[in-house]
């Protein structure tokens, strides 16, 4: 079981390459706007995965199935889970098939969803809200391991701020369609509208995201734009550079200064 696991999550196998300078260039138009697309649509679901509960609190209290306070500790077993998530699954995407691990992580995101639909109890509230969080965490790795393989050095920036423009599309969503739903059809059917909407962003991710541009028969991109990294003195693993930021200060200023912005965020948004 653990190593077909393994296997489903392995990097695609690169495959001959395509010598046709024409066909090069449309094949690289063709994948890079399916790859920002995708990731851009799948991560705005991913956030309807995750705020639902904030549209859902107040039904949730009115029918004294929770109190504020324990949905405040539900809330903040998303937080912990989805921090220590991102600093793990950060590690991992770097190694693995961000196509597939990216469409795993909002699918069971919105397996959650569809099951807080159908219940009540506060220890399980609490269980599977803290699992979202984990799943929640593979979402913006992904996305960014996705965009640095497929986008060159001097891209990046301005397709990540287009890009970053998909969870406001999700928190759009979210607060009116979701909304909607809850407000006419009850707080459980909101649980459930998330679900959907999230199992058929994971089959969009699934079938539109692209693991690597040699696994479609093409050269890496710092190649095809002309656009190389700056090299290290010398060549370390994967493993080794990511080991060395951790030991960078600027990282954890960063770091620090994520948390601060994230607190002010989600105090307006979640309560």
């Amino acid at each position: 079981m653990i190593k077909k696991l393994l296997n489903f999550f392995k990097p695609d196998v690169p495959i001959a390459r395509e010598t046709d300078k024409s066909k090069i260039d449309r094949l690289y138009k063709k994948y890079r706007w399916s790859v920002f697309l995708s990731t851009t649509i799948g991560y705005g679901f991913y956030y309807v995965c995750r705020l639902s509960i904030n549209v859902m609190k107040k039904p949730i209290i009115d029918e004294g199935f929770l109190t504020e306070t324990q949905l405040g500790i539900i809330g903040s077993a998303l937080f912990f889970s989805y921090a220590f998530g991102k600093l793990v699954n950060g590690f991992i995407t770097d190694h693995i098939n961000v196509r597939r691990f990216m469409a795993t992580g909002l699918f069971v995101s919105a397996i959650i969803n569809l099951l807080l639909g159908s219940q009540s109890l506060f220890i399980v509230f609490i269980i599977l809200w803290g699992l979202n969080g984990w799943f929640q965490s593979i979402g913006s790795t992904t996305c960014v391991v996705g965009l640095v393989r497929w986008f060159s050095k001097k891209e990046r920036g301005t397709y990540y701020g287009f890009g970053s423009a998909g969870f406001s599309l999700g928190e759009v969503f979210t607060f009116i369609v979701t909304s909607l739903i809850v407000t006419s059809f009850g707080w459980r059917h909101g649980f459930f509208c998330s679900g959907i909407v999230g199992i058929l962003g994971a089959v969009i991710i699934y079938r539109y995201f692209h693991d690597t541009p040699e696994s479609k028969g093409l050269m890496p991109v710092a190649e095809y734009r002309n656009d190389y990294e700056d090299k290290p003195a010398k060549e370390d693993s994967v493993t080794s550079l990511q080991i060395g930021l951790l030991k960078n200060p600027a990282i954890w200023i960063v770091a620090l200064s994520s948390l601060f912005i994230y607190v002010v965020r989600y105090s307006v948004t979640s309560w």
